[in-house]
């Protein structure tokens, strides 16, 4: 019996609201990361070692929970092309915690929301996907704001914090896109990735001890706040395309610098929020280009289809 169009529609049109509702859930939860991070008042050490043991740990207890489960599950690591894309987040994870100690949390989520940039010329590069129009345009306009917040970071001397925010959003790019490029589920990936910097943490953290004023708040971000917005983000590409993990991504690009706002009352150099908002302003924009197009395309897939029936 054939199938009416609307209703074929209406199947993808559901899993579409429930894969914005995951990915939007994820960008929300890791929106609360620096302002935890900075609530716990941890030294750097501290906070690689605990924040990254317990972000481990989960993925893994999550991971054994999804084997008891579903026996044929996804591997934890995925062969070789695993490894290589945990230790990329390895760095990055690295690189985002030295960021947080060295810059504002504004130049952090701005410098960051780079991200789907670095993502489009990489795919480009190493997987022979070409951006579209908007985002050769957007390209330009991103780089140009990134590069306000780079210049307000050279007059408050928090250059350093920012090119480490800058390699973090290049570093979690590149393993996105060897990812994507290999084709395999890699969603424990960014989570196990913190395992490198707490091991190479515990040397430092033994000889001093650990450093906190507040570890509840530390220990609240491991083991719960950054694996659990981890993986929501990493299921998003399963349901909804690019475009909108992307709206995710702006949700704790938004978000955090105002929880910091509000909570510790630091408040962006006017230079760096203009490069905010002409990076955010030009993502929100890209994103939404982005969706009508893959919409309009899966409407004539739709259509073609029907026809067919």
């Amino acid at each position: 019996m054939s199938v009416p169009p609307q209703e074929s529609e209406s199947s993808p049109l559901s899993s579409y609201a429930q894969g914005l509702a995951v990915v939007g859930f994820g960008g929300f939860v890791l929106s609360f990361d620096i302002p935890l991070i900075r609530l716990s008042e941890s030294a750097f050490w501290t906070v690689l070692l605990v924040r990254g043991v317990l972000t481990c740990l989960a993925a893994v207890l999550i991971w054994r929970i999804d084997r008891l489960l579903f026996p044929s599950s996804r591997k934890l690591i995925a062969g070789r092309a695993g490894l290589i894309v945990t230790g990329i987040y390895s760095l990055a994870a690295a690189t985002f915690v030295f960021s947080v100690f060295n810059t504002s949390a504004g130049n952090v989520v701005f410098i960051l929301a780079f991200n789907p940039m670095f993502s489009a010329l990489l795919s480009w590069r190493m997987v022979g996907e070409r951006p579209s129009t908007a985002t050769l345009l957007a390209i330009p306009a991103t780089l140009f704001g990134v590069l306000l917040i780079i210049g307000a970071g050279f007059e408050t001397g928090n250059w350093m914090g920012d090119l480490a925010a800058l390699a973090t959003a290049f570093l979690v790019a590149l393993a996105i896109t060897l990812a994507r490029r290999s084709r395999t589920d890699m969603r424990y990936a960014a989570a196990l990735g913190a395992f490198l910097p707490a091991l190479l943490a515990a040397p430092f953290v033994a000889a001093e001890g650990i450093q906190y004023e507040a570890i509840g708040w530390l220990v609240l971000n491991g083991a719960m706040i950054v694996p659990i917005a981890l993986i929501c983000l990493a299921l998003g590409p399963m349901f909804v395309p690019a475009p909108i993990v992307s709206i995710a991504y702006l949700v704790e690009t938004v978000l955090a610098p105002v929880w910091v706002w509000m909570v510790f009352s630091e408040r962006p150099t006017d230079l760096a929020l203009a490069g905010g908002i002409v990076v955010v302003g030009t993502l929100v924009v890209h994103s939404l280009v982005e969706l009508g197009r893959a919409r309009r395309s899966r409407r004539r897939s739709i259509a073609v289809a029907s026809r067919h029936v």
